[in-house]
C-alpha cells in the first residue's frame, strides 16, 4: 500500500488502514458500556425523531433497539425483523460483488468497461471498473422523474444501462469526482455480463445467502413504508410525515434489509470470507480527489479518520440508513430509518461521541446539543 499517494491530512487515514490491515492495529479496549449506550439511543431517538432501528456491536457485546412504526398507519411497531430500505448504503454490496469477481480473475480494476460491455463507444468505452467505483468516471445520476417509467419497467441492471449511459461524461473519466449513481448501475451491468446472473441473483448467491443474510433482498414488500416531509428537492412540504412511493433496488441502491443482516455483512468483510486482504484493501483505501479534494472515499465506500471509520450512509425522502465499522476496536454502527435525512445519520454521530468517551452518558448530552451534528447528514440522493 502507497501511503505517500494520499493528502498529508489523509495519512492517518492510511496508516492506521494499513496497519489493520496488517493485523497488526491493537484493538481499542472495550467500553463496558451498554446500559449507557442504550439510554443514549433511547435519549438521541427522542431528541432527534428518529424512527427506526438501531444497533451497535463490539466487543463488550451488541445493543439493539427499535422506535416507532413501520407502517403510516402506525399499527406494526419496528422490530428486529422489519427491513429497511437501505439506498445508497447498498453500494457495498455492488462494490463487494465487483471485488468478489476480481478474485476470481474475471474482472480487474483498471481495466476499461468496454472488456466487459462490447459495443460501447469512446468516451463510455474507456471508462474504467476503478472510476465507476470511486465516482470518477464523469457519469451522473439516472434517477430522474423523467425515467420514471423506465426504471419502474426494468428488471435488470442491464436493462437500466441505456438510461445510465443516455448523457456524454460531464468531465474527462478520472480528472474529477462526481457522486454518480449512473455508475454503478454500469457496474451492475458489468456484473451481470460477467457472471451471467442477473445483478440481485449475484448478490444473493455470492453475499446474501452464504452469510446467512435471510432478510436482506430487492424486494421491498411488507418493509418498512418510508415516511416523509421532503419533496423531491429536499424541501419541506408538510407537517407531519406522509408515505413515499417504495423506491426500486439497482446497483445503485435502494436493497432492504435489518441491523442484524448488516452486521452479519460487516463481520464477513473484516474477517476475510468475503474478499482476499489484497482486493479489500484495493476497496478500502481512499483515493485522492483528483480534483483537490480530500480522499475520503475508496471503491465503493467511505473511508474516514479520527476515529478511522469505515462504511455507507444513504438518503432519499423517507429513507435513511448510517453503517460505519470502526476497524481498529471492532466496532460496528448501524441505523437504519423510514424517515428524512439526516436522522440515522445523526443518531449514529452522537452515539460515536458517547462510544468514544470516557463518560459516555455526558458525551451523549452533548452531542445531541452540538450544532454539528444537528446540522449532519449525507447530502439528499436518490439512492
Amino acid at each position: 500500500m502507497q501511503l505517500t499517494s494520499f493528502p498529508p491530512f489523509h495519512l492517518s487515514v492510511a496508516a492506521g488502514l494499513a496497519l489493520w490491515l496488517a493485523g497488526t492495529a491493537s484493538a481499542a479496549a472495550a467500553v463496558p458500556a451498554t446500559e449507557s449506550i442504550a439510554a443514549c439511543m433511547t435519549r438521541a431517538a427522542s431528541s432527534l425523531g428518529f424512527n427506526g432501528a438501531v444497533m451497535t456491536r463490539g466487543a463488550d457485546g451488541s445493543v439493539e433497539r427499535f422506535f416507532g412504526a413501520a407502517d403510516a398507519a402506525g399499527k406494526r411497531p419496528v422490530a428486529a425483523d422489519t427491513r429497511f430500505n437501505l439506498g445508497s448504503a447498498s453500494k457495498m454490496f455492488t462494490a463487494v460483488a465487483i471485488g468478489r469477481l476480481v478474485d476470481r480473475g474475471t474482472i480487474q480494476f483498471d481495466a476499461p468497461i468496454a472488456r466487459y460491455i462490447p459495443g460501447l463507444k469512446l468516451p463510455f468505452a474507456a471508462i474504467t471498473i476503478g472510476q465507476l467505483l470511486n465516482h470518477t468516471s464523469g457519469l451522473g445520476d439516472y434517477f430522474q422523474p423523467s425515467n420514471a417509467s423506465a426504471i419502474a419497467a426494468a428488471r435488470t441492471a442491464t436493462d437500466l444501462l441505456p438510461l445510465a449511459l443516455a448523457e456524454l461524461p460531464a468531465f474527462i473519466p478520472g480528472s474529477k469526482r462526481a457522486y454518480s449513481n449512473s455508475g454503478f448501475i454500469v457496474l451492475g451491468a458489468v456484473i451481470e455480463k460477467v457472471s451471467g446472473l442477473t445483478y440481485e441473483k449475484f448478490v444473493q448467491q455470492q453475499i446474501f445467502a452464504p452469510l446467512g443474510m435471510r432478510d436482506t433482498r430487492a424486494d421491498g414488500r411488507g418493509a418498512a413504508e418510508p415516511m416523509s416531509r421532503l419533496s423531491a428537492g429536499g424541501m419541506l412540504q408538510a407537517p407531519a410525515p406522509v408515505r413515499m412511493p417504495p423506491l426500486r433496488a439497482s446497483p445503485a441502491g435502494g436493497m432492504f434489509s435489518t441491523p442484524s443482516d448488516m452486521t452479519a455483512f460487516i463481520s464477513a468483510l473484516t474477517d476475510g470470507r468475503l474478499l482476499s486482504r489484497a482486493t479489500m484493501a484495493t476497496l478500502l483505501t481512499p483515493r485522492a480527489d483528483p480534483g483537490g479534494g480530500p480522499g475520503t472515499y475508496g471503491y465503493g465506500f467511505d473511508v474516514r479518520a479520527m476515529p478511522l471509520r469505515i462504511g455507507h450512509g444513504g438518503g432519499a425522502p423517507g429513507v435513511n440508513a448510517q453503517i460505519v465499522f470502526y476497524p481498529n476496536s471492532g466496532r460496528q454502527l448501524i441505523a437504519l430509518a423510514n424517515r428524512d435525512p439526516p436522522v440515522a445519520s445523526q443518531m449514529v454521530a452522537v452515539l460515536e461521541k458517547s462510544l468514544l468517551a470516557s463518560d459516555p452518558a455526558s458525551a451523549c448530552a452533548a452531542a445531541l446539543s452540538d450544532p454539528d451534528i444537528k446540522a449532519f447528514g449525507p447530502p439528499m440522493r436518490a439512492h
